[in-house]
């Protein structure tokens, strides 16, 4: 192996190591960091960047879906939302067979995504400390037939329609980002259908392992997936997440949330550096 090459599976281990380390900290998933850090800080292309993200995803969903071991009434919910999922992974990841123009509007959907998110989640755990939580269950009782009955989730009846048109969302999202939609899904599940926080975690181990899975073959068959960049980052990447296990253990809730948005408003930092340094 030259050196160079060297160097670089090194750069990119660490690179992994360190994403791993606050995505462990935090209990999500690293892909909403990976990808600009990335293409920011290493010059990887977007859509190679987005590749390398869902498959990385695979490792730890896989990890942890077959830890929690799902009965067959905890799939119900997620194989509901598959149905949308399956079609905007699609859409997501054949986004990317544009030029240049299709990585600006990765980047900008990033930028969004993560100031919304940033702002949610600083301002649920500023009121929690003050003991004003946000009300949930925002579409529980949209009167959209046919519904749904999911009385394993304490969240009995839901629009199924609702449900199918909010996993298309999501699917999409995570195939033209390269995340695996646990960001999203998970304070989606809580507060806009109301479903309780043990339940929603339930669902979304299910949800990003399938999204995961799909998302990788979608982008392997673009081209996407570079295998040398990928084992780098999972070998960094499952060493730095269980780091980052043990000290996120050790932080209380709201001060963890509130630092989880601080790091979402760092990210989006980093994205739009990308998209308004100017050009020489």
């Amino acid at each position: 192996m030259p050196e160079t090459t060297v160097v670089e599976f090194l750069v990119t281990t660490l690179t992994g190591g360190a994403v791993g380390l606050v995505a462990g900290v935090f209990g999500v998933g690293g892909g909403f960091l990976l990808v600009p850090v990335l293409h920011v800080l290493l010059g990887v292309p977007v859509s190679t960047a987005v590749g390398a993200g869902t498959c990385q995803a695979l490792g730890p969903s896989t990890t942890a879906l077959l830890y929690r071991r799902p009965d067959r009434e905890t799939l119900r919910l997620p194989f509901v939302l598959f149905g949308g999922l399956f079609v905007g992974v699609l859409f997501g990841g054949a986004a990317h067979a544009g030029t240049e123009s299709a990585e600006h509007v990765v980047l900008v959907v990033y930028l969004v995504l993560l100031l919304v998110l940033a702002v949610f989640v600083i301002l649920e755990s500023w009121l929690s400390s003050r003991g004003r939580p946000l009300p949930r269950g925002w579409l529980r009782f949209v009167p959209i037939p046919p519904y749904g009955r999911f009385p394993d989730i304490a969240q009995p009846r839901l629009s199924l329609p609702v449900l199918v048109w909010f996993g298309l969302g999501v699917g999409y999202l995570s195939g033209l980002l390269g995340i695996s939609g646990g960001l999203v899904l998970l304070p989606a599940m809580v507060y806009l259908f109301g479903v309780p926080a043990q339940d929603s975690v339930r669902c979304s181990l299910v949800v990003v392992w399938l999204v995961s899975v799909q998302a990788t073959a979608v982008h392997a068959w673009n081209g996407n997936v570079d295998l040398w960049l990928v084992s780098a980052l999972m070998l960094g990447g499952t060493v730095g997440a269980r780091l980052g296990s043990a000290v996120g253990s050790r932080l209380g809730g709201t001060g963890l949330r509130l630092r989880f948005g601080i790091l979402l408003l760092a990210a989006a930092g980093l994205v739009a550096f990308q998209l308004f340094r100017p050009t020489t």
